[in-house]
């Protein structure tokens, strides 16, 4: 007898893994939400999706053009030592 109820209860468990939730059933919206959230252009998710970017922004581009060719400093004039003090501090404090 005790073992007929640890059978159901197994069985029970069991099939309650095969149950699906509001979650399973949502997914595929919600996925499709975010894809809309993070698109600027909502427009671009119909339609064909063969076709490249054929453009960018003149800002965005002349922002990245200058970036590249602004003068960077030699690293040996930037490369500084760095100091670590290990072991008891002076000041500041109950010891």
């Amino acid at each position: 007898m005790q073992y007929s109820y640890l059978s159901l209860l197994l069985s029970a468990a069991i099939l309650s893994g095969c149950a699906s939730s509001a979650v399973d059933e949502n997914f595929g919206k919600a996925v499709a939400q975010m894809q809309r959230a993070q698109t600027s252009n909502p427009a671009t998710l119909t339609g064909n999706q063969d076709q490249p970017v054929e453009s960018i922004d003149p800002e965005v581009a002349t922002l990245a053009v200058e970036s590249m060719r602004k003068d960077t400093p030699d690293r040996a004039a930037v490369k500084r030592d760095i100091l670590i003090n290990v072991g008891t501090q002076n000041g500041g404090g109950n010891q």
